[in-house]
């Protein structure tokens, strides 16, 4: 079957092969975001969301959140949220300005992953990751009323990468983790021997030809 290239020892193939397979680990992919990184740009979304009901000329005002301890970590990003957005936060009443006031309540926050997949025969092992945030909040500025929210982003991740992506710090960032298929972990290595058995007959038979 080598009888196509210019060089028919068996060897020269293999050799670029390897060649193929290190620059192909040389290749740059972009890094994953941790679940917590996710949980703030979803967090991002809801001020955004909340900005577009407050009139431009409304540019301070009087913000609440009720985060709880657990989702405490939040409560500076969210400020910082809608100081970049144009809005100077006061968090006490200032009653000779008539300030419009956002009360957000943060319920849930967390992570779940789906079902384990596989990239092909010998691939990385990928998990559906979905993020939430779940509450209410009132605007003021707004005729909207008491306003539900329920921001989720989903994406998949590598199962190896998944405890690199939780924070022990913060439970909300942790969720179950899947475990590996029972058959691909059994088949896997007959297959690999199977495949590395063919490979040395092939090389044999070659070079007695």
């Amino acid at each position: 079957m080598f009888k196509y290239f210019p060089n028919k020892n068996p060897f020269y193939l293999l050799k670029n092969i390897f060649l193929v397979l290190m620059l192909m680990s040389g290749i740059i992919y972009p890094q994953t975001k941790t679940n917590l990184q996710v949980l703030y740009s979803l967090n991002d979304s809801l001020v955004n969301q909340i900005v577009e009901n407050i009139p431009q000329k409304n540019d301070k005002i009087i913000l609440t959140l009720n985060l709880g301890d657990s989702y405490s970590i939040f409560s500076n990003h969210i400020k910082n949220d809608f100081i970049k957005n144009g809005k100077e936060i006061f968090t006490i009443p200032q009653e000779e300005l008539k300030l419009p006031e956002i009360n957000i309540v943060l319920e849930e926050a967390g992570v779940q992953y789906g079902e384990v997949d596989r990239d092909g025969w010998f691939g990385d092992y990928y998990v559906p990751r979905t993020l939430l945030i779940k509450g209410h909040y009132l605007n003021t500025a707004s005729n909207n009323g008491l306003q539900q929210y329920f921001i989720t982003a989903i994406d998949t991740v590598k199962v190896e990468e998944l405890e690199s992506l939780e924070n022990n710090s913060f439970p909300f960032t942790k969720g179950n983790i899947p475990a590996e298929p029972f058959l691909s972990s059994v088949w896997e290595p007959i297959i690999a021997i199977g495949v590395a058995a063919a490979a040395i007959l092939l090389l044999f038979s070659v070079r007695s030809k």
